[in-house]
């Protein structure tokens, strides 16, 4: 065999060979962005957003952000195209002395119906008396036929983020998106009110030192995983620490917690809490936790110290994951 032949099948082998190995190779294949879209008449459908990323205008200019790095979307006021110019209209005839003019301008109104309550709250604080009390009726009539979620009070999107929410007008008229059921789909922003993304949540696992986080009561872990109401939170720990390292195996505690309760009184020492954002209420985690809390953001552990004014040793390995609750359970 000659050396060119050599060379080339050894080539070949070595590039066999690093196709098997994770990351060596070949690039990754990126995940889908996998989304539940919440559209405005209540009904939620999961879908696959096939665009990369978002332009949002915010006060301080324009964002583009990527979608992978989007966790929830709540939709501002987006109208179709035509439709605020006839709202405004129909606002100017409310002051008409014409009736008839007046009357149809009602009817539209109506129809339009969350839509135009915003346009009705600005009318309502109208200089013209007439205007001003017509609007008012409107926005009464309404509020009794439509929930109060459905109303679009607030024209700017809020974006959050994994690192920080975003305030702004997204600049897209549709989001490009795909249904196992439907086929490939332009959604209107107008008719969404919330989108959570889903498909980049992938399990972390964490190693929570005591001597860093379970020797102080303010020595929070930033987990980085993002957390929202729409998911179950579901974590597993294992571990031990020791809570008095002077006399080594002595005083050794699970995520469970020691049998004496930690320096402030409310868990045990050395058992696992958790916290949702940095203002939120400490729960315990122990060696499993499941459920799906009420609040919304960071997820920050803490070991509960030894309650000697000692510093602890030691480390809990943690596995924190997440998954859809039922698309029944949210309204």
């Amino acid at each position: 065999m000659g050396y060119p032949l050599k060379w080339a099948l050894a080539a070949t082998l070595i590039t066999a060979a690093a196709s098997l190995v994770p990351g060596q190779g070949k690039q990754d294949v990126p995940r889908p962005n996998l989304a539940e879209v919440r559209f405005v008449d209540g009904s939620l459908v999961r879908m696959t957003i096939l665009q990369d990323d978002l332009e949002v205008m915010t006060k301080y200019g324009k964002l583009t952000i990527p979608i992978r790095e989007i966790r929830r979307i709540d939709f501002g006021l987006h109208l179709p195209d035509g439709v605020g110019q006839h709202i405004d209209q129909s606002i100017k005839q409310l002051g008409s002395e014409a009736y008839r003019d007046r009357d149809e301008a009602v009817k539209h109104l109506v129809h339009y119906g969350p839509l135009a309550y915003p346009f009705l709250q600005r009318a309502a604080r109208n200089p013209d008396p007439e205007v001003s009390q017509r609007a008012s009726g409107l926005m009464k009539r309404i509020t009794e036929k439509t929930p109060v979620e459905n109303l679009r009070v607030k024209e700017d999107d809020y974006i959050q983020t994994v690192e920080f929410p975003v305030t702004g007008r997204i600049v897209h008229a549709t989001l490009k998106a795909h249904s196992a059921h439907f086929g490939e789909l332009s959604l209107k922003l107008s008719d969404l009110r919330t989108l959570f993304v889903r498909g980049n949540t992938a399990d972390s696992e964490l190693v929570v030192d005591a001597s860093k986080h379970g020797s102080a009561p303010d020595q929070w872990f930033d987990t980085g995983v993002l957390v929202d109401p729409s998911q179950r939170l579901m974590i597993v720990c294992e571990g031990q620490v020791d809570l008095w390292p002077q006399g080594p195996g002595q005083y050794m505690a699970s995520p469970k917690g020691y049998t004496t309760a930690g320096k402030g009184g409310n868990f045990m020492a050395g058992s696992l809490v958790g916290k949702v954002g940095e203002s939120g209420k400490a729960f315990l985690i122990g060696e499993r936790y499941e459920g799906a809390p009420n609040e919304e953001g960071k997820l920050y552990l803490h070991i509960v110290p030894s309650p000697w004014n000692n510093a602890s040793t030691g480390s809990y390995r943690v596995r924190v994951s997440m998954e859809h609750v039922a698309l029944s359970a949210k309204r």
